[in-house]
């Protein structure tokens, strides 16, 4: 291989760790947050109104989504960066205020969701834009996995934080990791596309492409599914007594980091859309052995299928949306992904709170398992086959 070869292969350089070294920051400092429907559970609310205030943070993120493409296409990824860490950093200041539900709450989840829109659609489109082409789904999982570690450390931590001292205390750690991020953010240089003179289509284009469609649905079941299993395993625990947050996103992280990081090139090398049933499958899987779950050991090996599914589907639905947008308009089919994700989070939360007062955990995650069944068939009935590049 031509040292030139090998240069335009390179994936760790310095842009690309340092963004993945902000991220992950940026993410410990996220993560701990899956403790606050615990924190939400203190303040007396229920499942179904820990639902719907969870689920707030994904209405600015959805109106906003279309905005912050746009931006990242015509003046850079760094600008969108800087902005949502500040927005971060304030949106923690405002959570060390909260002591009871009512409209600053609710205030604060819809900034949070603003900031976390920002962040999540910059950082991962400024890391597909360094990743070299013949490394895609790789590439992507790697920087991916700045996002998956902080999911065990922070779960861990916030378990250990919440034993030794409260909720505050995991909000000013919160508050650390995320001005950590922001000095990692501001050493970036910036990324932009550069035009190839096709004309310039509206930003929510990429949402109505047709190859890009099965992707959408696909994606959006993937993430209903996430976005459950985040929201309610603190209240799954508390309820059944069995196994910890802590423990099962550890294993669910350590799971879906060694795939990445031993296995990364397999999808590159079988074919990306070959992956998603199998991918999506595994998560599946797992989300029935939690439905089921009798013992600690269960709530693992649940977590184990979760984290393998979450291992390849996350980077191999992102690296469809990359290859098959334009490059001018990456930042707009990031925004039309990240508006999927949260939008699986703004409908999961009220509809499976609501399904879990009536119907239970056990019935509950069963549901979810069907419906990553029927995002995997509409998937391959939508999607024609294409020839994958070698």
């Amino acid at each position: 291989m031509t040292a030139a070869v090998q240069a335009r292969d390179a994936l760790y350089t310095r842009p690309f760790v340092l963004a993945l070294c902000a991220n992950l920051s940026l993410c410990l400092a996220g993560f701990l947050f899956v403790h606050f429907p615990g924190f939400l559970l203190q303040l007396g609310a229920g499942e179904a109104q820990i639902g719907r205030i969870m689920a707030l943070s994904a209405v600015t993120s959805v109106l906003g989504g279309p905005l912050v493409g746009k931006v990242m296409d015509e003046r850079g990824r760094k600008v969108v960066i800087l902005g949502g860490c500040v927005l971060y950093l304030l949106v923690i200041a405002l959570y060390l205020t909260l002591t009871a539900l009512g409209p600053l709450l609710y205030l604060v989840r819809l900034l949070d969701g603003l900031a976390a829109t920002m962040l999540y659609a910059s950082l991962f489109t400024y890391g597909a834009d360094l990743v070299p082409a013949s490394r895609r789904t790789e590439g992507l999982a790697i920087f991916g996995s700045s996002g998956l570690l902080p999911l065990g450390l922070s779960a861990q931590l916030g378990d250990a934080l919440l034993e030794q001292a409260g909720y505050r205390e995991l909000f000013a750690w919160a508050g650390g990791f995320a001005l950590l991020g922001f000095v990692l953010a501001l050493c970036l240089p910036d990324t932009r596309p550069l035009g190839d003179g096709s004309p310039r289509r509206g930003v929510m284009a990429p949402a109505l492409q047709r190859d890009l469609l099965p992707v959408w649905l696909a994606a959006f079941a993937f993430f209903f599914a996430v976005s459950t299993v985040f929201t309610f395993m603190k209240t799954y625990v508390a309820q059944h007594g069995h196994g910890s947050v802590g423990d099962f996103f550890s294993v669910y992280a350590v799971v879906a980091l060694a795939l990445r990081v031993f296995a990364g090139r397999l999808p590159d090398r079988v074919g990306t859309r070959r992956m998603v049933l199998p991918a999506l499958l595994c998560y599946g899987a797992g989300l029935v052995l939690l439905a089921r779950a009798v013992s600690a050991g269960d709530v693992l090996w649940a977590g184990a299928l979760c984290g393998a599914g979450h291992g390849y589907a996350y980077p191999v639905l992102f690296s469809l949306v990359v290859e098959r947008a334009s490059e001018h308009e990456r930042g707009a089919a990031m925004a039309v992904y990240t508006v999927v994700d949260w939008g699986g989070m703004f409908l999961s939360g009220p509809i499976l709170g609501y399904a879990i007062e009536h119907m239970g955990y056990g019935n509950s995650f069963f549901a979810l398992s069907l419906l990553l069944v029927l995002g995997i068939m509409i998937f391959h009935a939508l999607d024609r086959p294409r020839r994958e590049p070698s």
